[in-house]
């Protein structure tokens, strides 16, 4: 039994360290352009003005306002898919963020 406590030590440790490692843990959030162009911009354009195969809207147009734009972006709307499972909530509020006041009117 005592040469199994090393193990399981070793086992324990692998599995704390493994769930410290998701997308939402500790890791610096991406910037809202950063997340925008990786996340957004297939869709939407990279300057965010739709997409006519997707038939996206016009981003810098929307009359959404920042607090709306966290709300699609986290859970959805229509065919626009959720993110709240692939970013963190401060990814989702800078890249809204991002949306309202930085990119080209």
């Amino acid at each position: 039994m005592n040469r199994l406590a090393p193990l399981a030590l070793v086992i324990a440790a692998a599995a704390a360290l493994a769930t410290g490692c998701s997308s939402q843990g500790s890791a610096k959030p991406q910037s809202g352009l950063s997340v925008f162009h990786t996340k957004c911009s297939r869709c939407h354009g990279n300057d965010g003005r739709g997409n006519a195969v997707f038939n996206t809207p016009v981003l810098p147009a929307s009359r959404l306002s920042e607090e709306e734009m966290v709300q699609v972006i986290a859970k959805g709307r229509s065919k626009m898919p959720a993110f709240s499972l692939e970013l963190t909530p401060e990814e989702i509020k800078a890249v809204a963020g991002y949306i309202k006041n930085d990119l080209p009117k």
